[in-house]
């Protein structure tokens, strides 16, 4: 199996989150306080789509029929402010 890439659909559950969520398209918005972001992620709990860049640490680790999980690094992207980070776990579809 390839290295694993964040793709739009695959499942993200940061540490310390209850639940993960799904990662969505970003837009292509950008200024010079917000430098743009790789996908959009909801919160419920901020009931917010958060701006969020992934970065696959781990090998991928199957987990089920054709998921595979694997370590990922997440950037809250800043808007005018720092980014914050967080480890997680990213669920992905086999990909051929």
């Amino acid at each position: 199996m390839e290295k694993i890439t964040a793709q739009v659909g695959d499942f993200v559950e940061p540490d310390e989150w209850r639940i993960g969520e799904t990662l969505d398209k970003a837009d292509d918005f950008s200024d010079g306080s917000f430098p743009g972001c790789q996908f959009r992620m909801h919160s419920y709990t901020a009931d917010a789509d958060l701006a969020v860049n992934i970065k696959v640490t781990g090998k991928p680790h199957l987990h089920g029929y054709d998921r595979y999980k694997s370590h990922c690094k997440i950037e809250f992207v800043g808007d005018g402010e720092p980014s914050t980070f967080a480890g997680g776990w990213i669920y992905t579809k086999q990909r051929s």
